[in-house]
């Protein structure tokens, strides 16, 4: 009988075990085992990924936790006794999850509170070992306490009787085996069994140094100073039978415990019979009628005359949905959005689920999938094994009212959020390995800064000469720089101790880089379960007060079968809720964004115009480089144009057929004439998924569902072999539908190529429909719109600075902060028209020609200003609005209540301009004005106060400065505007001049960088966007120039690029050769892309 480890520890038991779960499956079928069980520390993090894991490898999955007991529970903080409990069977699981949650919901946030008197509580289906060294009976027994020990183990056996195993563990140390032996005794005496076990905490021998870093990083210690706090020898791996036996061979029959134990415990995580809530119906009906019910006056008000078309769709999905079960899951759904709808919060699905006729008249969704011809079975087929996936859109401001319908709706006790494993970034992974290994203070920091922080994988960092990682493409952010760039220059800097262990240090941080390092709550995940939580799962606190979080990540909660809500924050829905607001307000229309038409032309104009800036979606600039190649006229270009500019159809080169198809430059082609009808609308390219489905079904005969397993399995395909068992019944079904085999393997060739890379139509079209709306509010009503993007930042491409540029560009002033005319927030506000002002005339096309008002500006809000908070603005608000308006600086420090750091910020912003004082003068009262502040509470002598002394006004400039320095916003000219004579004189151009420069000619431009990119498929081409004083101008930097220049890129605000200009279709760029930098006299803010 092949010995079994009981007791093992991976990844998941944080700062302790160093291996993950498929690391530790791979170690046992290494050492010949057919089961293995996991026992993390006071949790079950990792036990799906571990299910998973052994599933896949064919072996037996034991599940666990290592308890850290409180020996005296009266105590707020006392000693803790290890003990380890395994699940014997399905009950035993639901004990597992019920202690592990009762416990740690007991204490606080990581002091989880464990008492055996809570395990006896709940033992039913349990095995319990009496644990490692740490456990009451071992410690007593090393301590020599004996009586102590047997008192111990007969309080263990009267709670667990036949259930409980004394576990002999023997790492080498100077007391261990006559520990066992004394252990074996002790149990021999109460009738109890041993087990031998090895307390693992790693996989592999090697694993020993990065478990003790791991331990001096919890307990703030280097390896020097740590000492005996860490294991003395490396012997926690997972040793094979005979390697045990070797020093535990005289325990023969704990070795058959081992086997006994494990043959006695089976466990079946699959939990989608106790996934859905009963949701609750009028009398007389049962879900599914009542979604029926639903369903049928959904689609008289979505449609007005059902047709035969719709009536067979709707028929067709409640069909499928009514044999999976499913009428809950819509019916939740469902009434989350409806209860949004009620409180004019905007939601609204997205996703797979927009190919949803039901979702559609639900409500849930917003896309017609019959007038886009979507297809359902991309987001649920008959023989589905996987719950779908509705992805709710959120109003950002509004989220956690819904979160807290939710709650109120199905209580604590069934619905909690997922968590979000954090993992380490290269720039945290460094600071800490280096910290352990005693790398000095100011080595460290000049390390840590030599990394890109946000880096996703730490792999690339530590490379040599490190390529491209797939991981980069949706980081959205630079690829990291490499450390082996900086060796030369940091080795300068170190010790001799620290030169000796630079090579460990690389090692240790690679091998630290993917293992989780806290919980964090996910964005948008809520799992919603039919029985209490804590039979199903474990859950614990949140670092959000009076909030959950189960330990299960997002897709721990799909693989148990289980109901997860995505109650996604989206801020572009709170720009459209606060701009519909003011538009109601300001204009009395009650805009229903929902109702509008999809066919305005002038709001084609404008995308057309690429006047995207604020837009969702479409303001990159990759879009901005390919909208005017498209020049999308209908609301099926832009679903197209949302799909396009993704790192997959980029990397599975569909975008420049698609693009020159479209220009008439490449004819119109289809692999097999049947598929014009499936590929006509992106012109013979394929794009999304559904159309992987369509061929599927057109060419091989294939059912939809036959269809998305092929897409599926494709996708994940990882070899030729693979590939080829997809081909046989693709070539089959060929056959049958008259299509010869060498046009079938060209077809299926294309749909693999493009199985991977491919983006849901349905998405697509979710995404365009809210890129439509934001283009209908920028379009007539800008200065609403304006304010709304304003106040909902960060958000987008672009910084506030950047968006008040675009306003003025479009004739909508930036007024300046005013303590009697601000609110909190930034407002509309009607001010005349000022064409002198050269900064803020209307340069645009089709917003000039459209707007609904022309007198309507943007005042900017008080929170804008530094120093002030919302609790600061609101203050300054409220006493306005219950006395009167201020009449002097210190009329509003002594009402207001404000600290001197916000007086001076308002006094040099200007807010006092209104009232005719000096920012200079001013500046030089703040203190003594700030003594007459009811926030001023100490003791001062009674000095006079002193008046300024005659002072110079501020320039243009340095009004400037102080705009860009205290709220971030230019109110009046860009700083660009400032430099323009020298740039004229150097040649340079402004950024609308450039269109009017020949193809291929040199030239120069300058401009504060605003947005900095590094995509993964451009093949480490870097592209800079410039902001000048009319507009926005793009840089490429090849490879090499990138190099060259970075130095100046990563050091400048702004720069002077000289190149060649490049006019294609229109789109204007200029390829650099030398990058000079523009010393400016304001700090900018700049935003940074992958």
């Amino acid at each position: 009988m092949a010995f079994v480890h009981l007791h093992s520890h991976s990844c998941f038991s944080f700062l302790d075990g160093t291996s993950t779960p498929e690391e530790l499956v791979e170690a046992a079928l290494e050492q010949g085992m057919d089961a293995l069980a996991v026992t993390d520390t006071n949790g079950l993090y990792g036990a799906v990924r571990f299910w998973n894991a052994a599933r896949e490898r064919g072996i037996k999955p034991i599940f666990g936790t290592e308890l850290r007991i409180l020996d005296d529970p009266a105590a707020p903080k006392g000693s803790v006794s290890h003990l380890v409990l395994l699940a014997r069977d399905r009950a035993g699981w639901t004990s597992l999850c019920r202690i592990v949650s009762a416990g740690q919901l007991a204490g606080k946030k990581e002091e989880p509170r464990f008492t055996l008197d809570l395990v006896e509580r709940y033992r039913d289906g349990l095995i319990v070992l009496t644990g490692c060294a740490a456990g009451a009976v071992p410690r007593a027994v090393r301590a020599g306490d004996m009586d102590g020990a047997r008192a111990e183990l007969a309080r263990l056996l009267q709670i667990f009787g036949d259930d409980l195993f004394v576990e002999l563990t023997d790492h080498l140390g100077p007391d261990d085996a006559a520990t066992c032996d004394t252990l074996a005794e002790l149990a021999a005496e109460q009738g109890i069994g041993t087990v031998v076990t090895n307390d693992v905490r790693y996989a592999r021998r090697e694993g020993r140094r990065l478990h003790d870093v791991l331990r001096c990083i919890d307990l703030g210690l280097t390896v020097d100073e740590a000492g005996e706090r860490l294991a003395g020898n490396g012997e926690r791996w997972l040793k094979g039978e005979q390697t045990l036996r070797d020093r535990l061979g005289r325990f023969d029959e704990a070795f058959r415990n081992a086997r006994h134990i494990a043959d006695r415990c089976d466990v079946d995580l699959d939990l989608g019979h106790q996934r859905l809530p009963g949701f609750p119906v009028p009398e007389g009906n049962t879900a599914f009628s009542y979604l029926y019910e639903l369903c049928q006056q959904g689609a008289r008000e979505k449609y007005g005359r059902i047709t035969p078309r719709v009536s067979k769709q709707l028929a067709h999905e409640l069909d499928v949905i009514e044999r999976a079960k499913l009428a809950e899951f819509f019916l939740i759904n469902w009434d989350i959005v409806r209860s949004c709808k009620e409180r004019r919060i905007p939601a609204q699905g997205r996703g797979s689920a927009a190919d949803s006729i039901v979702a559609y008249v639900l409500d849930i969704t917003k896309v017609d999938p019959i007038a886009h011809d979507l297809l359902f079975e991309r987001f649920l087929t008959e023989d589905s094994k996987t719950m779908p996936d509705i992805d709710i859109d959120i109003a950002t401001n509004d989220r956690e009212e819904v979160i807290q319908y939710v709650y109120g709706k199905y209580g604590e006790r069934y619905s909690a959020m997922v968590c979000n494993l954090v993992t380490y970034r290269a720039r945290l992974a460094s600071r800490e390995v280096a910290k352990a290994l005693g790398f000095r203070a100011e080595v460290l920091d000049r390390m840590a800064k030599a990394i890109d922080h946000r880096a996703v994988d730490s792999r690339a960092v530590f490379h040599d000469h490190p390529g491209h990682h797939p991981h980069y493409g949706g980081a959205g952010l630079e690829e990291p720089k490499p450390l082996a760039d900086t060796v030369e220059t940091l080795a300068g800097a170190f010790d001799a101790k620290e030169r000796e262990r630079f090579p460990l240090f690389r090692e240790l941080t690679l091998a630290i880089a993917d293992l989780p390092r806290h919980l964090s709550i996910h964005n948008g995940g809520m799992l919603i379960t039919a029985a209490p939580l804590v039979d199903v799962v474990p859950i614990e606190r949140a670092t959000m007060p009076g909030r959950n979080v189960v330990q299960l990540d997002k897709r721990d909660v799909e693989d148990l079968g289980l109901v997860k809500m995505d109650l996604l924050g989206l801020r572009t829905l709170s720009l459209i809720k606060d701009a519909v607001a003011m538009i109601e307000a300001r204009h009395g229309v009650r805009l229903d964004l929902g109702t509008l038409p999809l066919d305005d032309p002038a709001v084609y104009d404008l995308i057309c115009e690429v006047d995207t800036i604020g837009l969702f979606q479409v303001e990159s600039r990759a879009q901005a480089q390919a909208l005017p190649r498209v020049l999308p006229r209908c609301f099926a270009d832009i679903v197209v144009e949302v799909a396009i500019i993704r790192p997959g159809p980029l990397q599975g080169n569909a975008v420049n057929p698609y693009i020159r198809r479209r220009q008439g430059r490449e004819p119109v082609t289809y692999p097999h004439p049947s598929l014009e009808p499936v590929l006509e609308e992106t012109l013979g390219v394929i794009i999304f998924q559904e159309q992987i489905l369509k061929v599927a079904m057109v060419v091989a005969g294939f059912t939809p569902s036959e269809g998305d397993r092929l897409r599926r399995a494709m996708s994940r395909a990882r070899s030729a072999e693979d590939m080829e068992r997809l081909r046989a019944p693709f070539l089959a079904g060929a056959r049958r539908t008259g299509v010869d085999e060498a046009t079938a393997n060209v077809i299926f060739a294309q749909i693999a190529a493009f199985a991977e890379f491919g983006f849901c139509k349905s998405h697509a079209a979710a995404f365009a429909l809210t890129a439509y709306h934001t283009a209908h509010l920028k379009l007539y009503y800008p200065a609403e719109f304006y304010v709304a993007l304003l106040n909902n930042q960060p958000m987008g491409f672009y910084s506030p600075a950047v968006i008040a540029g675009d306003a003025k560009r479009h004739g909508v002033r930036i007024l300046p902060v005013d303590v009697n005319a601000s609110m909190a927030k930034a407002t509309v506000e009607e001010a005349p028209d000022d064409a002198a002002r050269p900064d803020i005339r209307d340069l645009s096309g089709a917003i000039a020609r459209h707007r609904a008002c022309r007198t309507h500006h943007v005042r900017l809000g008080l929170t804008y200003v530094k120093h002030l908070g919302e609790e600061e603005a609101g203050a300054i608000v409220a006493e306005r609005e219950r006395g009167a308006p201020y009449r002097s600086f210190e009329d509003l420090a002594r009402r207001a209540g404000l600290k001197e750091d916000a007086l001076r910020s308002l006094a040099l912003v200007g807010a006092f301009d209104a009232l005719g004082e000096p920012r200079r003068a001013l500046l030089w009262r703040a203190r003594d004005a700030h003594r007459t502040s009811p926030a001023f509470t100490r003791p001062t002598l009674a000095f006079p106060a002193t008046e300024a002394p005659p002072l110079p006004a501020l320039t243009p400039a340095e009004l400037a400065a102080l705009d860009y320095r205290i709220t971030g916003v230019p109110t009046g000219p860009q700083v660009m505007a400032f430099y323009r004579p020298h740039l004229a004189r150097q040649g340079v151009l402004r950024s609308m001049d450039l269109a009017r420069v020949a193809h291929g000619q040199r030239v120069k431009v300058a401009g504060a960088i605003v947005v900095k990119q590094h995509p993964e498929t451009a093949k480490g081409h870097v592209f800079l966007s410039l902001e000048d004083e009319v507009g926005i101008s793009s840089a490429i930097l090849r490879p090499a120039t990138y190099k060259r220049c970075k130095a100046v890129i990563d050091t400048s605000a702004a720069v002077v690029v000289e190149g060649v200009l490049q006019n294609v279709d229109g789109v204007l760029s200029v390829l650099a050769r030398r990058v000079e930098p523009v010393q400016l006299f304001v700090r900018l803010a700049m935003r940074e892309w992958q």
